[in-house]
């Protein structure tokens, strides 16, 4: 039924709960429930579980009582008798037996608690404040943003005697919804994050929209909010609440002063604080401060809460990026299409974009009452303050408000209009951003420009990747500097993406193998300093021209640099014997750099051989020892201090001597890690078929190439869309590799075909088209290396460039 989860908690009898909610008992009253549910779908542990049949705008939750009895359900909660035979609690309203379930649940537990609202960022700030304080309580909060009238009390049934600070977010879309919130939220801190558009056209006015989202703060002691809505702080204000503010108002209570584009100096309690922030969009500079004066309020130091601004983590954003037709790149985001997400997607858009050219397709702006005049013109400013090349705009709304856009235009007044007559074939060599409301079903135009060479896809969770550069930035501290590896595709992820978003979270270098690779980084529009570790110097005009900077390994390559203005890398051989100077070549090398005054040396590195195997430790701190002396007599003699770094991902994990002040983070970034299941490094790609056709092999026959594998009974064999071609190894034929499909194991059978690979679904419940897990979170990319005798880097980069990438962020 409806998409939400089964939240697991303490134990109620059925007669306490009928009571709770003031309803009617029928049935056995022994029962006791853990579970509460709105989704058949999703019930667990039927038999401990209570089922709510809750009336929506597209659905009767009645309609789904047969089903929830035969899943063993314990009981429903109906405010119609059920025909079937079962335990039920008969109410007036069943949404409204939730919400007083979970109120009075709340009710058990006098803890602080906070409580966060707005139109926007609510649900970055909600993790933000967790990110910061969860090292110091145990926190209850909503999973993801669950802040609707369903989502808070599945919320707060999470509650235990186990939490000390509860933590969440309330949504509203319409008048009456806050008091029923707040009731069950009954928050004790308040916190106000961003007042836009959003949901405008539910109220009468902007007014009457705050009027209801101050209501959360009824029984406040004290609450948050930014000074720089002055109508949102006089409505607070007007509570007679104690307020916490923020902002450049010297009267705030946590003063903020930018110094330099994301270097910002704070005064708080007439001490002052230097910080630098890990994201630089205005929303996110916002949300940052507003969870910092939450921290502060609930009593946080706020040295050491500064430092963990530093590494706050990246929050779903559901943006989606992948490749278009005849060379173009799309962003996806038809979700919804209010003003200030809309503001949100163009931000994006600015940030991750790699062509020239740049188009915004967007549907009419809803949910604002804005005069139309006033909205598209605000649209128009927005987007000619960012640069766009052309809008296309889809529906009546901005159809009628052509004249106020100031770039090339195009107006249709429907999505199949768009599709009848526009020349997609126009759509070349450029970012397109389609930014529309669910009801203009935007996704028909996305099927039309999507690149459809091959179905086979590898999806690249952006999200995660921010994650997993977070986990190492909090590990190795703020005054180590980052070098990001993204040689070889990006291990096989996709090689500007991942650099754009390593550009935006503030790495210091980029690593990649060939010259070749960094020029082509350059050309779209990757600024970074970019290290070539095995340089071509026959051409030094990218290193001279580019900020590409050459690994200088041996005498050989030193002298073609020698009388060039470059900056170089050293790299020394302390025992992994590939490419580097050995510390026998000190003397004549020192020599020659004290000669040659124009090369500028940034950095002195080496490679840690074995630093993820710990039968090897020995030989690791063997080759750290060696590193610190090349290191120590190169300072010395050439009178300079120099960029030092030896650790990967190994070492970065296993190695914490071994730091200096940069390290190169490789293959963890892409989320594999030396350290196994003890990692919070999250797996960023999910290889991902289809079956493109299921069938019955008798008894007796082979599969595939050689007619291997044959059986003594009749199986169900599904052909998957995946073969070497695609870099699913042909060494997983004959049952070594399998798939999952709808969460069950199915093992390869015959061998796998250059296009194909055919896998045993006897026993497992699908159909042709059913999606088809070849890595990702189940099974690991490192079960599959392991399972032919290989590394996950292999696995990983030899994912073919046919197969096609999908980047998204959750």
């Amino acid at each position: 039924m409806y998409n939400n989860p089964t939240f697991v908690i303490g134990v109620y009898s059925l007669a306490e709960i009928a009571n709770i909610v003031d309803g009617k008992l029928v049935g056995s009253s022994d029962a006791t429930i853990l579970n509460l549910s709105t989704d058949t779908r999703k019930i667990q542990q039927a038999n401990k579980s209570l089922f709510f049949a809750i009336y929506t705008a597209k659905n009767d939750g009645h309609h789904f009582v047969p089903q929830a009895i035969k899943q063993n359900i314990a009981a429903v909660v109906v405010s119609e008798r059920p025909k079937q035979d079962c335990n039920y609690i008969l109410v007036q309203d069943a949404q409204t037996a939730l919400q007083a379930l979970a109120a009075h649940h709340r009710g058990l537990y006098t803890i602080p608690t906070i409580g966060v609202t707005g139109s926007n960022g609510k649900t970055i700030v909600k993790e933000w404040i967790h990110h910061i304080l969860k090292d110091d309580f145990v926190i209850c909060k909503n999973p993801k943003s669950y802040n609707s009238q369903l989502g808070v009390p599945h919320s707060v049934w999470q509650l235990n005697e186990s939490h000390n600070l509860g933590l969440f977010e309330a949504g509203i879309s319409r008048p009456y919804e806050m008091e029923v919130l707040e009731k069950i939220i009954q928050p004790t801190i308040g916190v106000f994050t961003h007042f836009g558009d959003a949901h405008d056209a539910n109220f009468e006015s902007r007014d009457e929209k705050l009027n209801e989202k101050v209501k959360l703060f009824a029984n406040c002691e004290t609450i948050v909010c930014p000074s720089n809505q002055p109508k949102v702080l006089s409505k607070i204000r007007a509570l007679d609440k104690r307020t916490f503010t923020w902002g450049s108002n010297m009267m705030c209570d946590l003063h903020v002063m930018k110094s330099m584009e994301n270097d910002f100096m704070l005064t708080y309690e007439s001490e002052s604080y230097q910080i630098r922030l890990p994201y630089t969009d205005t929303a996110s500079i916002e949300n940052t401060f507003t969870a910092l004066s939450v921290a502060l309020v609930i009593g946080e130091k706020i040295g050491p809460t500064l430092k963990k601004i530093e590494s706050l983590p990246s929050v779903d954003m559901r943006l989606q990026q992948v490749d278009g037709l005849f060379n173009s790149q799309l962003i996806l985001d038809y979700y919804n299409a209010d003003y200030q997400s809309t503001v949100m997607a163009i931000d994006f858009l600015k940030q991750q974009h790699s062509r020239d050219n740049t188009t915004v397709v967007l549907s009419d702006i809803q949910q604002s009452v804005l005069s139309d005049d006033e909205l598209y013109a605000n649209v128009n400013t927005l987007l000619k303050e960012n640069k766009v090349n052309k809008v296309i705009g889809i529906g009546k709304n901005i159809s009628n408000h052509r004249s106020l856009f100031e770039m090339a235009v195009d107006f249709y007044e429907s999505t199949l209009d768009f599709l009848k007559k526009h020349p997609l074939h126009e759509f070349k060599n450029e970012t397109v951003l389609l930014k529309g409301a669910r009801s203009f079903e935007f996704e028909k135009i996305a099927e039309r420009l999507r690149t459809k060479t091959h179905q086979t896809s590898l999806e690249v969770n952006l999200t995660r990747v921010r994650h997993n550069l977070s986990v190492v930035k909090n590990k190795v501290g703020t005054n180590t500097k980052i070098m990001a590896m993204v040689k070889a595709l990006a291990y096989g992820s996709g090689g500007f993406q991942i650099a754009k978003l390593l550009e935006n979270a503030n790495v210091d270098y980029l690593g990649v193998a060939f010259t070749d690779e960094a020029t082509e980084l350059r050309s779209s529009d990757i600024t970074l300093p970019i290290v070539v570790l095995n340089p071509d110097l026959s051409d030094l005009s990218p290193y001279l021209e580019q900020n590409v900077q050459p690994v200088i390994y041996s005498f050989d390559s030193l002298e073609k640099v020698r009388n060039e203005e470059i900056k170089i890398h050293l790299e020394f051989d302390t025992g992994m014997h590939r490419l580097g100077f050995e510390k026998k070549d000190l003397p004549l090398l020192i020599s020659k750099l004290k000669q040659y005054d124009k090369l500028e040396i940034v950095s002195i590195f080496s490679h840690l051989a074995a630093s993820d195997t710990p039968d090897l430790d020995g030989f690791t701190h063997k080759q750290i020892s060696t590193f610190k002396e090349i290191t120590k007599s190169m300072e010395t003699e050439l009178e300079n201090v120099f960029i030092k770094h030896i650790s990967n991902t190994g070492g970065i994990e296993r190695f914490p001597s071994a730091t200096f002040n940069m390290v190169r983070l490789g293959i963890g970034l892409y989320g594999v890690s030396a350290v196994g299941d003890d990692s919070e490094l999250l797996p960023v790609s999910t290889f991902k078929s289809y079956i493109s056709q299921i069938k019955t092999v008798p008894a007796g026959d082979g599969i595939g190439y050689g007619q291997h594998n044959k059986s003594t009974s009749a199986r169900e064999i599904a052909v998957i869309a995946v073969g070497y071609a695609d870099g699913y190894n042909r060494q997983f034929s004959q049952g070594k590799g399998s798939f999952y499909i709808n969460d069950k194991e199915a093992k390869v059978v015959g061998n796998v075909c250059m296009d194909m690979t055919m896998c045993d679904v006897s026993l497992i419940d699908c159909k042709e088209g059913d999606e088809v897990i070849i890595f990702g979170d189940n099974p690991r990319v490192e079960k599959l290396a392991k399972t032919i005798g290989t590394i996950p880097y292999e696995i990983l980069t030899n994912v073919s460039e046919r197969v096609n990438r999908v980047f998204f962020e959750e």
